[in-house]
């Protein structure tokens, strides 16, 4: 079982934010190596910023495309 209420995350492993937008583990992998999404380094596993990507969408970011988080 995945859980999904991450309303107050600030961080989400792969699998969960890959159920959360309906996509594959690799893509979301994928995703995060081409800079597409934030991510960052927690000890061993890369995970989904989440709290960036809160961030940009209250500043009105609608389009996330490769290279916008290259240099994280």
């Amino acid at each position: 079982m995945i859980y999904l209420d991450c309303r107050n995350a600030l961080t989400s492993s792969n699998e969960t934010y890959a159920a959360m937008n309906g996509v594959s583990v690799d893509t979301v992998i994928a995703w995060m190596q081409r800079g597409t999404i934030p991510s960052v380094k927690m000890g061993r596993p890369r995970l989904v910023n989440l709290a960036q990507i809160r961030a940009n969408l209250a500043k009105g970011k609608t389009v996330f495309v490769p290279g916008d988080y290259k240099d994280e």
